[in-house]
């Protein structure tokens, strides 16, 4: 049987912040597909996660937003093949931070001198490296992220930050997600990538990592889940052990830096693209 998605069709003007505010909010709530075009924004989700509270939390927000700015056009069932294909060609090659080329498979690019290519098909997953916080991580990641053998990635997504750790140089790098489709996807990068026998892709939240003393963790997901998280991360970081965080809006930044002051962290860089936030961490 053909997967069934619910799309939600959101006119919205072309403001690339706001465009970017509403797929990170939608996606939160579980959307795992976003296309757009100049008038409005395809979201996608899966039949099964269309509730009536879902529902209800999408009225709601849209309710919030100005009807000139923001305003539901349509929602319709599709088969995945309906909009797969057209979502895919939207998808180019871009460069994300000083060394990373990101590109799909079917548009191969050959690596410039000092490149780091990341060949990432993102299906319907997140952290394609065109959103703000998928791109502070990789810059964060250049930065602190060399000589760090063993290294932990929350909320994978496609997979792409553990792929370009493990291109960085990491010798076992472990990528986690509690979604289906992000955890299927993850691992045919890490297969596309030839990083195999590097990087292992598991579904689940931290409950399914059992390895600790981690040399570096990426936790790009969101305010909310890296609060709730934050002490088990830190457990599972050794000492000197650097966490990268993002997923983060500007107004996230004080109670996250609290929080990692809390747990015994030292702050040591940050980063900003527009509204979004990076932090970068060192456990005492």
């Amino acid at each position: 049987m053909k997967d069934v998605y619910i799309e939600i069709v959101l006119a919205v003007a072309p403001d690339p912040a706001l465009r970017e505010l509403i797929s990170f909010q939608l996606h939160e709530w579980g959307f795992t597909g976003f296309l757009e075009d100049d008038v409005s924004i395809h979201c996608y989700l899966q039949k099964p996660r269309w509730t009536e509270n879902l529902d209800k939390k999408l009225s709601a927000f849209i309710a919030e937003q100005e009807p000139a700015v923001v305003s539901l056009s349509s929602i319709a069932e599709i088969a995945n093949e309906n909009w797969n294909l057209q979502w895919e060609e939207t998808i180019q090659p871009i460069e994300a931070g000083e060394r990373f080329i990101i590109a799909p498979s079917w548009h191969p690019v050959d690596a410039k001198e000092g490149k780091i290519v990341v060949t990432i098909d993102p299906k319907m997953s997140f952290g394609t490296g065109y959103h703000e916080s998928t791109r502070l991580m990789l810059r964060m990641l250049e930065k602190h992220g060399s000589a760090r053998p063993h290294v932990l990635d929350v909320g994978t997504g496609t997979g792409i930050l553990a792929i370009a750790a493990a291109k960085l140089g990491s010798i076992h790098v472990v990528g986690i997600d509690v979604d289906e489709w992000s955890y299927s996807n993850a691992r045919e990068n890490v297969e596309k990538n030839g990083c195999g026998g590097i990087v292992e892709i598991h579904f689940g939240s931290l409950e399914v990592v059992a390895e600790t003393g981690f040399d570096m963790i990426l936790a790009n997901i969101t305010r909310t889940a890296i609060l709730e998280l934050l002490p088990s991360l830190v457990q599972k970081l050794r000492k000197e052990g650097v966490i990268l965080c993002s997923g983060l809006m500007t107004e996230d930044r004080s109670s996250v830096e609290d929080a990692l002051r809390q747990e015994g962290c030292a702050l040591l860089s940050g980063a900003t693209e527009n509204e979004w936030i990076g932090i970068a961490a060192v456990r005492e």
